[in-house]
This record gives C-alpha cells, structure tokens and sequence, in this order.
C-alpha cells in the first residue's frame, strides 16, 4: 500500500517537473540581453537598444509593455535592423511601436525580407520617415551622443534587389564612408553574409533574421534552424568576433508570428553598450 502510493507521488511529481520544465521552455516573456564593448573612439559610454523581427507583433495595448522596456534601457539610440514590419499580419504593430519611437529617440531602421516581402516597402519607409526615423539604404548618418560622434551605416535587405549587384552597391557605398576616427555600426537584416562583413572597416555589424535558430537548448544547441543557414545555424543569435569585426545576432522580437514555436528562445531585446578604452580580457564567441 506504502509502495503504490510512494509510486503515485513519483508519477505526480514527474508530471508537475515536466509541465514546469515545457512550461519554461515555452515561456514567451520579453527577455533583455546586454554586451559590452569597448573602443578608444569613445570618450564616454553610449547605449545602443536594437530590435529585430518585430513581425507586428503586439506587446500589451497600443505596444505599452515593448515601450516601457525600452524606456527603461534609455538608450542613446534605437537601432532597428529589419523585419519589423509582415507580410501576413498587417501593419498595426509596427506603426504602433515606431510612431512612439520615432519622437522618443534618435532610431535607424533597415528593411528585412518580409517587408519586402509586403510589395509596400516603399510606402512603409515613408511612414516611417514621417515618424522622424531615419532610413539607411546604402547610406550612413552621423549621430551625436554624450561619448562622441557614431556613424551609422545600413542596407536594405538583399531581396529588395533583382540581383546581387543592388545589395552590393549599397554595401560598398557605407564601406567607403569608414576609415576615419568615428566609431562605424553597420546595420544589416542578414547575420550570415560574414564574408562581407568581416575587414571591411566596420567595427560593429549588428542583425537579426535568424530568430535565435527557433529552438535552443541553452549551453548544448544555439538554434535548430533559421532561414538561409539551414539546420544548426552559426550565426542564430549572439556575439561572434569577425577579425575586427564585432557581429552582434539579434534573437528577435517575433512570437506568436513564427512558424515553429519557440523553444528555450524567448524574444529578446538587445542592450549594447560601448564603452571607452579597451577590454582587460578578449571576448569569446557564444
């Protein structure tokens, strides 16, 4: 008697760690990850907020919950690196995000492959454009901030063009705007271009698209699958070192939008501070 009921605990207690474990696994909570970087470029530290693969996902009522998260990094800038807008889902999401954005704080945005995706790609720049964001299609601006003067360079996604020779263009015309003393970010929708990324003048190329590889298993498997890597990705989401070239990989913002569920990868906004003077130890690749 002792015995079936000792069992039936066990039983029990197996079920409950399972659902806990799944439950976590699961979970779909806004999480926050922080790098730091250091640069002789800098004279005093500079926040730098990226988003990814917003996908028009809602984030509580009118955004409140994704704008209260980042009101709460303030951030020198916010970068936007693409996918922000879907093709499937409507632009209710992102118009609510970047119209309280734009007036918040300086912000860069890129296209990624489901804006274009949409056909309206030039109609959702201008929107945002007259939202006081500023758009980079091969192009760079300079920003202003309390440690010294960032350069901000983007393209736009490689399937806005008919072939490569589009995307390729505008990557050269940012390249030749580095060289100098400023501080150059690259902004980027593809994190697995790393041959073009890497020497070419950019100390920081931030990303996104990969979705954090959909699922992970925290210290054993840094993504499934993403797009354009296949199976095991490389690049699906960290901090990787490019000779000079620091590629940051955005796990995105996108949840309910994606085609698998995320697993052990809850969407993530990125908080990159980039600090005078060099680092005491070198960073290693996650």
């Amino acid at each position: 008697m002792a015995y079936g009921k000792t069992k039936k605990w066990m039983i029990g207690g197996a079920a409950l760690a399972g659902t806990a474990v799944l439950t976590a696994a699961l979970w779909q909570g806004l999480t926050l990850r922080r790098y730091a970087l250091h640069t002789d470029k800098l004279s005093a530290p500079v926040r730098l907020l990226l988003l990814t693969d917003l996908h028009s996902t809602f984030y509580g009522r009118a955004q409140r919950g994704l704008l209260s998260a980042i009101q709460a990094q303030t951030p020198d800038a916010v970068l936007l690196a693409g996918d922000m807008a879907d093709d499937s889902r409507g632009d209710a999401g992102v118009d609510a995000l970047m119209s309280a954005l734009g007036g918040a704080y300086p912000c860069c945005y890129v296209s990624g492959n489901h804006e274009v995706r949409t056909g309206c790609l030039e109609a959702l720049k201008r929107r945002f454009r007259s939202w006081g964001i500023t758009v980079l299609e091969g192009s760079g601006t300079l920003l202003a901030t309390p440690g010294g003067t960032l350069r901000i360079c983007g393209v736009d996604d490689p399937s806005a063009f008919a072939g490569e020779s589009g995307w390729l263009e505008q990557f050269r015309a940012c390249q030749a705007l580095t060289g100098d003393s400023r501080y150059t970010v690259l902004l980027s929708h593809r994190p697995e271009r790393t041959e073009d990324y890497a020497g070419r003048g950019f100390e920081l190329v931030l990303a996104g698209h990969a979705h954090g590889g959909q699922w992970r298993l925290p210290g054993l498997l840094n993504g499934l699958f993403a797009p354009d890597q296949g199976l095991f990705p490389t690049y699906a989401g960290g901090r990787y070192a490019l000779g000079d070239t620091t590629l940051l990989v955005s796990r995105g913002l996108a949840r309910e939008s994606t085609r698998l569920p995320r697993f052990y990868n809850r969407p993530e906004l990125v908080m990159v501070e980039l600090r005078p003077g060099l680092e005491e130890f070198p960073a290693k690749k996650e």
